[in-house]
């Protein structure tokens, strides 16, 4: 299968699944609330009457932001600390829907059902609790690692310098430096998954590795239709900020119209987990193995050829 087919898939197959988008955005509207009163709480103790939010929505006003920040600090702290833990519970449950989600794409024939779901959320939860486990471990050392060569080219070509060209390059080979690994072990972790979902396999060592052999095999392919999908959650994010940046929220109207712009745009981030899912699934299945036999009857000789782009 080429990157084109694979991507159109995605698409095809993520859109005509509304219900399980549908319940990936309940799912995180859920998780999302308790933080947002929180904060709400804290904003309406600090404020109370005063317009000053109403400054803060036309533009940042640094001496109204400085001035919260000195007074409230203690309450935005706890704010934080909720937010850090908020984010590991979001691993965790992303973790959990992962095998919900690709239980149902797993064959292209049958449509989202709340019972297959939620069945495939519980049997793959304990392996891809322990593959998140593992690469954890991996992106950790792929951090340290990444720092020290940063730390090293800075010392190498920003101490000594005296022209800032020298340090928006560096930055930006900083930031590929980052983004290239990284990617490539989130995308690895992806083709993790669905290999354990596809095959139902139990060791997650095994699939992590045989997930790498079939990325490097692959590699124009896979990171290829990769980089492709990755323009659709940028597109969808750039739309929504020109529409943020237009409409304002200055006004009851205007502050109405990007609640639900937002509301919209979390649906379509929950789109972009099914439609990754879903490309990366149809082009792992298009690029497996066909096993069949040459011989008719019992104990015939078995040819295995790789399935024909």
């Amino acid at each position: 299968m080429s990157i084109l087919k694979a991507f159109s898939s995605g698409i095809r197959r993520a859109t005509s699944e509304p219900r399980m988008v549908l319940a990936l955005y309940v799912v995180n509207l859920l998780m999302a609330l308790p933080l947002a009163m929180a904060f709400r709480a804290v904003l309406v103790s600090g404020f109370g009457a005063s317009m000053a939010p109403v400054e803060l929505m036309r533009g940042l006003d640094f001496t109204v932001f400085v001035d919260f920040m000195n007074v409230h600090v203690e309450e935005v702290s706890a704010v934080l600390r909720q937010i850090s833990w908020a984010i590991a519970l979001f691993m965790l449950i992303n973790s959990f829907l992962a095998g919900g989600i690709l239980a149902v794409l797993r064959n292209e024939h049958d449509k989202y059902s709340i019972s297959e779901f939620f069945a495939g959320c519980g049997k793959y939860f304990g392996r891809f609790l322990r593959l998140f486990f593992v690469f954890a471990i991996v992106l950790v050392v792929l951090v340290l690692i990444m720092t020290f060569i940063l730390a090293m080219l800075s010392k190498l070509f920003i101490d000594d310098s005296t022209s800032e060209v020298t340090y928006i390059v560096l930055t930006i080979v900083q930031i590929k430096l980052f983004f290239l690994p990284v990617m490539l072990l989130l995308m690895i972790a992806d083709y993790s998954k669905i290999s354990i979902v596809v095959n139902d396999g139990r060791k997650v060592l095994k699939a992590a590795w045989q997930s790498t052999k079939f990325v490097f095999s692959h590699f124009f392919r896979t990171f290829g239709l990769e980089l492709l999908m990755l323009l659709v959650p940028i597109a969808l994010f750039a739309i929504y900020v020109l529409l943020d940046l237009a409409i304002g929220m200055t006004t009851d109207l205007t502050i109405i119209v990007m609640l639900i712009i937002q509301q919209l745009f979390m649906v379509s981030r929950a789109w972009s987990k099914v439609f990754f899912f879903a490309g990366e699934m149809s082009l792992y299945q298009s690029l497996q193995p066909v096993v069949y036999s040459t011989v008719e009857g019992a104990g015939a000789p078995l040819v295995i050829e790789p399935l024909k782009p």
